[in-house]
Order: structure tokens, then C-alpha cells, then sequence
């Protein structure tokens, strides 16, 4: 009886995880249309300040730093600050040769106090910005040219926060495939939910807010002391106070590209440092959200071990995987064709069985008090 029952909460659990995700599409294509994608409002564009907090990122910094200096932008209403949150590396040497007024290196350890992490670095940079619109990104990131003319037009329709999709770049192999497979689904579930006029998840890696309504927020008051969340925690602080400033930023040249984790074990120490934020989350919605894709892979991966013992279960646990390799495919086809790479599809069967496996393992651990280096710095 008990097996029984096993089997059909599991079966359910599938099914109900199919029809999530199918909704999430639909409510992309039904909602996410682009009433920004408009010419570009040429008149009283806003100064604009572009934050990059970087660690140890000498690899990519130059790369991202120029890809923003070459916007189709007036270069009069554009400042970059970098933020050097303490790198051991050349990074700071590298942003301080680059010969460009329109950038301003700013140091922690020069701050009285010396803070650490990256919300510090944020907070340092909006403290400095003159900016009327902050845009925040990543040091590993690449922006199309008219990356910040999209955040313009937004804020030109009166939006205080903006979310912005963010893609891996492509390059062959399964681990780069796997990362892009897994950032494609999130961002249509970010664009799906901030349609519909509850927005769930942002990325701080192409994100952007006004100075007053981040003052407005009590900026990262409350979860400063967390090593992840700059962008989801300050988001919950939004939609909880006022919903109806944030806007989906769904144009193609809106879209940055990130670097992929450059190896499995990077990958694994980067999702569990994101993963940790988890237990802090306000938004009833995303919690329960993420329970269930939890419950779910964490049943079909101890299910293989049920099996062995009760070979009965055989048939519905089959089932109940090929549901969800079926619904995760035709999912993720679809989240490549609109920020994705379509290319990634040739690992599917590779990968998504991984990815079950990787939200049982990451998920249990970040529940527990684990301590990790993540570049050179102690994280709990």
C-alpha cells in the first residue's frame, strides 16, 4: 500500500512539475511581447552609471570594461565605476592603464573600515555614482552595443528597477552546455513571472535601478551579511513595496553574455554559494517553487535506490522520469530559441539527467552550516 502510494505521489509530482513549466512558456509567449523595443527616445537621456564589483577577475575585466565603453551611447551621460573588492590579482593595475575618463576605479581597502564582499562593493559604487540610473553587471560579462539605450528606454517609460535577461556564452562541451541549458530555463522563468506582474528572480549580472528607489528599498539593509543575493533579495524588497516600477527588459539588445564556470568544481562551489541564499528567500511563491523542483529530483534520484530494493517501483519511477526529461526538453527548446543557444539541445539527454541530480546533491547541502573558499575568501 505504502509503495503504492510512493508511486503515485511521485507520478503527480511529475505532473504537476510538466504543467508548471508549460505554463511558464505560455505565459512568456502570451505576455512577453516588447513594448520597449520602440526607437530609442533620443531627448533627455539620463546619465547613466555602470557598477562592476570584480575579484580577481584580470581574465575578463578589460573585455567587459570595453565592450560597455563602446555602447551606442552619448559618451557625455555615460560613468563605469569598478569596485576592486580586495583582488590578489592584476585586476586593479589593468582598469587603472586603461586610458578613458569615462572610468573610475574604486578600491574597498581605501574605504575607512575596509568592507568586504560584493554588496560593499555595490554599495560603494552607488555611494560614488553620479548617475540618475545605475546599471549593474559582471566583470566576466559582454554587452551588445545597445545595451544601455534598452535600460534608457525603460526608464524613459517611467520604470524605477529593470530585469534583464543574461546568457552563456556558447562554446562546445557539455559543462558549457549544461550552465547554458540551466541559465536559459531561469531566465524565462524571470521574463514569465515579471510579465505577469510578480517577478520572482533577477541577475545581478544585467540589472538596473534608480538611486532613490534603491534608497527607497533600504538598499541591502537586512542581507548584507549573505555572500550571494545583491540582486534577488533587493528584487523581494521591490515587488513586497512597490511591484508596478519593475519591468522585463526583453529586447535582443538588452542580452548580455556571461562566461561560463570554467570547470565542474568551480561550477559546483559557485551553485552552492548561490543555493545558500535560499533559506533567507521572503517570496512564498519562489520557495515553494523551488521545494517542489526539489522534492521532485530528490525523489527520482533516491527513487534508483528504492528500485534495487523494491523493483515494483520500476515502472511509475521510469515514468516519472521520462516526464520530466520530456517536459524539461521542450521547455529548454524553447528557452534557447528566446535567450539561449539552440546549439546547447545536442547535450539534453547528457546533461538534464546531471542537472536532477545536481539540485538533490547542491539543494541538501546548502541547507547544512558548510563552510567553502570561493576566490580566496571564507563563505558559510
Amino acid at each position: 500500500m505504502i509503495i503504492t502510494l510512493l508511486q503515485i505521489s511521485l507520478l503527480l509530482l511529475a505532473a504537476a512539475y510538466a504543467g508548471v513549466l508549460w505554463g511558464i512558456a505560455r505565459s512568456w509567449r502570451r505576455q512577453v511581447a516588447a513594448p520597449l523595443a520602440a526607437a530609442a527616445q533620443e531627448t533627455n537621456l539620463p546619465l547613466l552609471t555602470v557598477l562592476i564589483p570584480a575579484r580577481n577577475e584580470a581574465a575578463g575585466i578589460e573585455q567587459c570594461i570595453h565592450a560597455v565603453l563602446a555602447q551606442d551611447y552619448p559618451r557625455e551621460l555615460l560613468e563605469v565605476i569598478v569596485i576592486d573588492d580586495h583582488s590578489t590579482d592584476t585586476t586593479a593595475a589593468l582598469v587603472t592603464a586603461l586610458a578613458d575618463d569615462r572610468v573610475q576605479l574604486l578600491r574597498l581597502s581605501d574605504i575607512p573600515g575596509s568592507p568586504t564582499g560584493k554588496k560593499a562593493a555595490l554599495q560603494a559604487g552607488i555611494d560614488q555614482g553620479r548617475g540618475a540610473f545605475i546599471v549593474t553587471t559582471d566583470a566576466d560579462c559582454r554587452a551588445p552595443a545597445g545595451w544601455l539605450r534598452a535600460f534608457a528606454r525603460a526608464r524613459a517609460q517611467g520604470y524605477e528597477m529593470v530585469l534583464a535577461p543574461v546568457s552563456i556564452a556558447y562554446s562546445p562541451g557539455l559543462l558549457t552546455a549544461w550552465q547554458g541549458l540551466d541559465v536559459a530555463g531561469t531566465m524565462l522563468l524571470t521574463g514569465a513571472a515579471a510579465a505577469s506582474g510578480k517577478p520572482l528572480l533577477a541577475n545581478g549580472a544585467n540589472f538596473g535601478f534608480t538611486p532613490t528607489f534603491f534608497a527607497a528599498l533600504g538598499g541591502y539593509t537586512g542581507n548584507d551579511h549573505r555572500a550571494s543575493g545583491d540582486d534577488l533579495f533587493l528584487l523581494q524588497k521591490a515587488v513586497a513595496q512597490r511591484p508596478a516600477a519593475l519591468t522585463f527588459l526583453y529586447v535582443a539588445e538588452a542580452l548580455v553574455t556571461t562566461a561560463a564556470a570554467p570547470t565542474w568544481c568551480s561550477l559546483f562551489w559557485q551553485r552552492l554559494r548561490w543555493a545558500a541564499k535560499t533559506t533567507a528567500y521572503r517570496d512564498r511563491r519562489l520557495v515553494a517553487f523551488q521545494a517542489a523542483v526539489y522534492l521532485l529530483c530528490a525523489s527520482l534520484c533516491l527513487g534508483l535506490a528504492v528500485a534495487w530494493w523494491f523493483p515494483g517501483v520500476c515502472a511509475a519511477l521510469l515514468a516519472s522520469w521520462l516526464i520530466k526529461l520530456g517536459a524539461d526538453f521542450f521547455f529548454l527548446r524553447y528557452a534557447c530559441r528566446q535567450v539561449g543557444d539552440r546549439r546547447w539541445l545536442r547535450w539534453f539527454l547528457l546533461a538534464q539527467p546531471l542537472h536532477t541530480g545536481y539540485v538533490f546533491l547542491v539543494g541538501s547541502l546548502a541547507l547544512l552550516p558548510i563552510h567553502f573558499y570561493w576566490k580566496g575568501r571564507r563563505v558559510k
